[in-house]
């Protein structure tokens, strides 16, 4: 009798945890973990000494960015020391612009991202405070295509957030930032999974892509979050 009533008590218990689990947005959840990445990247790195900037491939409302700058300020706390970290994000804010053919999705449309530049960039201004902050604004191919990072003032790249989606706009922030990588960057991918695991699409696809084009530069792989995302630290370079 015990027994029985010790399995009707953990049944209880399992229904009502999972009755509050399926009530989480998965959206709050993957972000949740999405913010839990970016505070294990700048943890890793400040512990290592790897120093420089954090970009971000896909600003969209400001949410990780900001709490990238935050997360660092505490993180500087820890290790009593400046890091000196610039914050750069790179977004059009007008949606993906023209898909291609490879890039198509059922869930990604021209328009999807589309939100109020104004209110983000103010918003994101606003959390800086005194931090060193950068916005590049527009289409990757009109801003970052072929460009030299040092023009833009950037410095060794710490941690790098893409969040692109596409094959196409995720090679080219790859391309962009290469310059940038040093033995201990850490490259987070937000949607690594997606394309029903196709290897020749999305983040997946271009970062296979930029692997074969630059095997000089060997990644490891540290970690998993949320439901799509990777992260990968440079460990030769």
């Amino acid at each position: 009798m015990k027994l029985i009533k010790i399995i009707k008590n953990n049944l209880f218990i399992q229904n009502f945890v999972s009755s509050i689990f399926a009530f989480i947005h998965p959206y709050l959840e993957n972000t949740v973990s999405k913010y839990s990445a970016i505070k294990k990247a700048f943890f890793i790195t400040a512990h290592d000494e790897t120093l420089g900037d954090y970009l971000e491939f896909g600003v969209f409302t400001g949410s990780s960015f900001n709490f990238a700058i935050k997360i660092n300020r505490k993180i500087d706390k820890i290790f009593y020391k400046k890091t000196n970290c610039q914050f750069i994000g790179f977004d059009s804010f007008q949606g993906f612009g023209e898909i291609k053919d490879i890039d198509q999705n059922p869930t990604f449309k021209s328009k999807f991202f589309l939100v109020n530049k104004g209110k983000i960039i103010k918003n994101i201004k606003k959390i800086a405070n005194k931090d060193k902050v950068k916005i590049i604004e527009g289409f990757y191919q009109e801003t970052i295509k072929g460009k030299n990072p040092e023009d833009l003032g950037l410095n060794k790249a710490r941690v790098v957030m893409i969040d692109c989606d596409l094959k196409e706009s995720t090679f080219l922030a790859l391309e962009f930032i290469k310059s940038c990588l040093q033995r201990g960057t850490i490259i987070l991918f937000d949607d690594f999974h997606y394309y029903k695991g196709d290897i020749t699409k999305g983040e997946y696809g271009a970062f296979e892509d930029f692997k074969r084009k630059y095997p000089e530069i060997l990644f490891r792989k540290i970690l998993n979050y949320g439901y799509a995302g990777v992260g990968f630290i440079v460990f030769k370079i």
